[in-house]
């Protein structure tokens, strides 16, 4: 499943559930392969095969196969591809208040409440350099199995390895005091982009020019302009056009839609304009996409 999720509006999961995992992958020379986005839920990547940089607020990381980034709730994030070859990561989204307790004992109070009130984090790169990580980098691999395998009561599986993972993150004394606070500049920058980048997605669908963008921020448009390339990467327009093509390649990847449906659904008026757009982010035509990934990977 290829799915980019800028501010998600939707659950990961089901509310008796809230866990999902995606599988993603990008042909070669590809170059985004995740747009920056948030959501309220624990992320937890983990790259499974070529070389990625991925920011988290204004943290980079550069990674390789085998290794795992943790994203907490409201961050920031994105990802590119660092050698041009092909791509596979998973995204393990997940609420952390549902690993909570149904009562306040010890677990709760000393290892879960720091993580759910923000004064504790989980360590943001799990890296095969790090010999102390390869229990944790395990303990992932294990989860992503048992999420495929689905086993009879796998969820319960899921939730013990997660559960697991923390543990031996505070067994390892790798737990990071969260005492930094940011400045009201810097929040207030955060909070627009995001409402710029949840606007966008909404309307997606809708003709959208630079003045309307410009007025989400409260900007004028020269300086929209200049603020949205510093917090993206990527001009609005194009930017815009990326949020439209990664919807028109999730839906070719289920195999129920053709190329003229895929166009149309994700805001496109004209197949050769969405062509020409297409084979620009994912250095290939959408007809050869579809017959690549169409089989639901």
């Amino acid at each position: 499943m290829y799915e980019h999720r800028y501010r998600e509006s939707k659950p990961h999961g089901v509310p008796e559930f809230p866990l999902y995992i995606y599988h993603v992958e990008h042909p070669a020379d590809v170059k985004s392969i995740l747009p920056i986005h948030w959501h309220n839920e624990i992320e937890i990547i983990y790259l499974a095969k070529g070389n990625a940089f991925f920011r988290i607020e204004n943290r980079e990381y550069a990674i390789q196969a085998g290794e795992a980034l943790i994203v907490h709730p409201g961050e920031l994030h994105s990802g590119t591809n660092v050698d041009s070859d092909e791509i596979c990561y998973y995204s393990i989204v997940f609420r952390l208040s549902w690993l909570s307790s149904l009562q306040s004992d010890r677990i709760q109070k000393l290892f879960l409440e720091p993580l759910l009130l923000g004064t504790a984090r989980l360590p943001a790169l799990l890296s095969l350099s790090n010999e102390t990580h390869s229990t944790l980098l395990d303990c992932i691999r294990q989860l992503l199995i048992t999420y495929e395998h689905r086993s009879p009561a796998f969820e319960m599986s899921l939730k013990g390895l997660l559960l697991l993972l923390i543990a031996d993150i505070f067994k390892y004394g790798l737990i990071e005091k969260n005492d930094e606070l940011r400045n009201h500049h810097g929040h207030e920058l955060d909070q627009k982009i995001k409402q710029v980048l949840t606007y966008m997605e909404e309307n997606s669908f809708e003709k959208l020019g630079l003045d309307e963008l410009a007025s989400v921020a409260s900007l004028s448009r020269s300086h929209f302009c200049k603020f949205f390339k510093s917090q993206t990467g990527m001009r609005p327009m194009e930017y815009l056009n990326f949020i439209r093509i990664n919807k028109a390649a999730n839906l070719l990847r289920t195999g129920s839609y053709n190329v003229l449906e895929a166009a149309l659904e994700s805001g496109y008026q004209h197949v050769s304009y969405f062509s020409k757009w297409f084979k620009l982010y994912m250095n290939m035509t959408p007809s050869e996409y579809k017959s690549r990934y169409s089989s639901g990977l």
